[in-house]
Order: structure tokens, then sequence, then C-alpha cells
């Protein structure tokens, strides 16, 4: 992905479709713990019984693709948000708090509706 911020200004815009973005993976990322919680099975319980055999209790080539996406998500998750941290840093430090901007005298990002 491209980094928002470089040498052009970050707009509210932009902020604002990185911020939606991260609302995405987080409800992709609630969606994937959903499945391993209705298989009762977490990121780090034991694929295999004491013999070293598959469970035979779950399914297993599901859960290990669950776990798998989990990871990615969480990954492409902690990046977007350093984006949004060093984008929101440049954004208010390149004097875009406008009035239209201002809330309450406090600067806000909501979505205008």
């Amino acid at each position: 992905m491209p980094s928002a911020v470089g040498s052009k200004s970050v707009t509210r815009s932009e902020i604002l479709e990185m911020m939606s973005e991260k609302e995405k993976l987080e409800q992709q990322l609630k969606t994937h713990i959903d499945v391993l919680q209705s298989h009762r099975v977490g990121m780090d319980d034991p694929l295999v019984d004491e013999q070293d055999f598959p469970r035979n209790d779950i399914d297993v080539y599901q859960i290990r693709l669950t776990r798998n996406q989990i990871i990615c998500i969480r990954n492409d998750l902690k990046a977007i948000m350093d984006r949004i941290e060093k984008s929101l840093n440049a954004y208010f430090t390149q004097g875009n708090g406008n009035e239209s901007d201002m809330v309450n005298g406090h600067c806000s990002l909501k979505p205008d509706h």
C-alpha cells in the first residue's frame, strides 16, 4: 500500500478512507474469531490429540486457514493503524484544523452526513 504520508499533504477524506478500511478489517477479524469460537478453539489450542493425530472433533483445515487469515488481518490492521497515526499527525501539523473541522472547540474528523 502506498503511504498517505510523504511529501504531499494529507487530506481529511484520505484519513476517513483509512479509518473506514480499519473498520472493515476489524469486522473481518471479528468474523474470523467467531469462526474459531464456534469450534471452541482459540489461536493457541492444539490441533492434534495426545497421540499426535489430527483432532477428529474439529475441522483442522478450516481452523488452520482461519488462524492464518486472522494473523494476516492483524498485520494489516497494525499497518493501517500506523498509517492513520502518521496521517493524523501530518494532518494536524500542516494546519488543516479549519473551523469547519472544529466541534465544540475540538478538532473532529467525523464523516459529514
